[in-house]
């Protein structure tokens, strides 16, 4: 889906790389960077729609300040319901808050070639330990009000969730606070439930 997405929506020149090996998503995203030859890489989770436009919106904020170290779509559920804490984002203004891992835009460069730790195992919490990392430099990490990218997420048993949580507790020694999250809640995840097809 988010190939094709890409396909569909990309107005800048770009080169799709696709790492799906068998072994953990920290490792896979870095797989990937090993091969990635632009000046700006976008990471992007396989089950995301993108808007038209998103890769040069973007690509606008990085070249607009570079203080910013990487640049989110807002992201909504299918029905356009918020997957955020801020519902409404005017168009293009800058949530400055740790963005989430589902798809963003960078600049290698401008964060040192930046690796994940692929101590994190499965999936989760290897994104945010790298935003986290990217705003300890001192950068700003931004969601882009009117950048809509729809994450068809579906919550599932993650038997590595808890060690990956301890892992980044055990790292920052904490684990984030409300006004650190772009997430609404866990509970209204849970109970987000897609409408029935017409």
């Amino acid at each position: 889906r988010a190939i094709w997405s890409v396909q569909q929506t990309a107005d800048m020149p770009y080169e799709l790389l696709v790492s799906c090996a068998p072994q953990c998503v920290a490792a896979n995203r870095n797989a990937g960077l090993q091969r990635a030859t632009q000046d700006l890489v976008a990471m992007l989770d396989d089950d995301v729609l993108l808007p038209a436009c998103w890769m040069s919106r973007l690509a606008a904020v990085l070249a607009a300040s570079a203080a910013v170290g990487a640049a989110s779509g807002h992201l909504v559920f299918p029905d356009g319901s918020p997957q955020t804490r801020r519902e409404r984002l005017a168009d293009g203004a800058l949530w400055d808050v740790p963005i989430p891992g589902t798809g963003f835009l960078y600049s290698p460069a401008r964060v040192d070639d930046q690796r994940f730790d692929e101590r994190y195992q499965g999936s989760q919490w290897e994104d945010t330990d790298w935003i986290w990392r990217v705003r300890a430099r001192g950068l700003r990490t931004v969601v882009v009000g009117g950048v809509r990218v729809v994450h068809d997420h579906q919550l599932r048993e993650n038997k590595w969730l808890q060690e990956n949580m301890g892992h980044f507790q055990e790292t920052w020694g904490r684990l984030p606070r409300e006004d650190e999250s772009h997430s609404i809640p866990l509970e209204s995840w849970r109970s987000w439930v897609a409408p029935p097809l017409p």
